[in-house]
């Protein structure tokens, strides 16, 4: 594949789909989110690749979502302000991207090392295993801003009160804590850290990839029926709401500043 900022190779029946903006510690600005989705579609539709192994070039894993220009952060083309209209069909876009890598039919492993924050997060959630450095940090700065996570998974792994303890906070974990918590499956030293992953692969590989198909399947639908996709739903109809209440919030103050310029003192 020819593609800007992703990389993808094949080895021995394993992909590895590799984020390639080491020096912006893999942000996801446009160009990297359409990449990731466009790597994951071939890994799903490649024959020669059973299992998909998702890292990071550089120092980092996935710093999170590029605050200059993303998906995330920018508001559509043709408009100058979040609607209720572009505000959903931007979050409806990105969430179809998180179940498309969540549900694609071979097993995908995240390798996180440095930091993984916020969509970083994301992402290793979305795989359906993780493994980390220990060293590498976790963690959600982004909840500073307050409002609503278009992430529902948080509560998946961790549950409510470790939710609310690292959203309300904003504490980082490293990656043994973060073995500890549930929010990856293992840790171990960031020398250890690619030869971890590839046993892990070639333990997957070794399933025959109908059967392999069949059992993913059938633990995604477990899920679906605990309702999972309607959480989906639901967390980004509230981030989208929230976009736009603060952008009319930015609205109502600037039309008040300009009545109370009109406004003489009272003599």
């Amino acid at each position: 594949m020819n593609l800007e900022t992703v990389i993808y190779e094949v080895k021995d029946n394993i992909a590895k789909i590799i984020m390639n903006r080491p020096d912006k510690r893999n942000a996801l600005n446009h160009a990297l989110w359409d990449d990731l989705s466009a790597a994951f579609d071939h890994a799903d539709s490649d024959p020669e690749a059973r299992v998909v192994i998702l890292c990071g070039a550089g120092a980092s894993f996935c710093s999170g979502w590029d605050l200059r220009e993303s998906y995330y952060v920018s508001i559509p083309e043709g408009y100058d302000s979040w609607t209720t209209g572009n505000a959903l069909k931007t979050l409806r876009g990105i969430s179809e991207r998180y179940l498309k890598i969540m549900n694609l039919t071979k097993p995908v492993i995240a390798q996180v090392h440095g930091y993984c924050l916020a969509a970083g997060c994301y992402l290793e959630m979305l795989c359906d295993v993780a493994i980390a450095a220990e060293d590498a940090i976790f963690g959600h700065p982004a909840t500073l801003s307050g409002g609503v996570d278009s992430m529902p998974l948080w509560v998946t792994f961790l549950g409510l009160r470790k939710t609310k303890e690292l959203f309300m906070t904003r504490r980082f974990v490293d990656g043994k804590e973060a073995e500890r918590i549930g929010l990856v499956n293992k840790a171990v030293p960031v020398d250890k850290l690619e030869e971890e992953v590839w046993q892990w692969a070639q333990a997957m590989a070794e399933v025959p990839p109908d059967g392999m198909m069949i059992m993913k399947e059938a633990l995604n639908t477990h899920a679906e029926i605990l309702s999972r996709g309607a959480v989906f739903t639901y967390h980004r109809q509230l981030n989208a709401l929230g976009r736009v209440g603060r952008t009319q919030s930015v609205h109502n103050l600037d039309a008040l500043r300009e009545r109370s310029r009109g406004k003489q003192p009272q003599s």
